[in-house]
């Protein structure tokens, strides 16, 4: 790695750091306004895996110190998130609950925020819960451009960068990469280290 970096900017990023480095792709205010007024709301962040779900869901929940995260994994069971008092929870990888585990998560919490790689509408509708939907789709070059560049500032040894990204730049990774975040940043993780 180069001398002008205090280590690989396309690491991974620090919970202080992730709000440097994401563009959110909704208005965050408006997110914050519906967790903190709804009485039964499941906010879903759906897309394929790659697009950014996970991160946002970190940001949003940055907002929200007092609520607790779930990073959920194949052996994950229900029994945890039930047994959590908070009324708000942010989930990540809902689906590794089973249909059932789901509806009645919904039934029993104020608010919960979750990432999916396919929609939870119908669990909603049946644990009659107010479903917002927030789609992870598509790539802009300026935005990238943008994200790139900052993940090569807070890595930065000085405070002048050479080697800023540009958009063509950003038009050639996702010619090659399409709205895959994850592989632009394991490519630049390589690239870099």
């Amino acid at each position: 790695m180069s001398k002008e970096f205090l280590f690989n900017p396309f690491s991974g990023v620090l919970n202080e750091d992730i709000s440097k480095v994401i563009i959110p792709q909704f208005n965050i205010n408006q997110i914050i306004s519906k967790v903190e007024t709804s009485d039964s709301l499941a906010i879903e962040f759906i897309g394929k895996k790659g697009r950014g779900k996970t991160s946002h869901l970190k940001l949003l929940k940055q907002y929200f110190p007092q609520y607790p995260i779930y990073l959920l994994n194949n052996g994950s069971s229900i029994e945890s998130l039930m047994n959590d008092s908070s009324d708000v929870v942010f989930v990540d990888s809902i689906h590794h609950l089973s249909f059932l585990n789901r509806i009645t998560l919904f039934k029993s919490k104020k608010v919960v925020v979750y990432t999916t790689h396919w929609s939870r509408k119908i669990d909603c509708y049946l644990a009659q819960t107010f479903h917002h939907k927030i789609k992870f789709k598509g790539i802009n070059t300026h935005f990238l451009k943008d994200i790139l560049n900052t993940r090569l500032e807070l890595a930065s040894a000085s405070n002048s960068i050479i080697n800023q990204f540009t958009e063509n730049d950003t038009k050639i990774l996702i010619k090659k990469y399409g709205d895959n975040y994850r592989e632009i940043i394991n490519h630049l993780y390589e690239k870099y280290q």
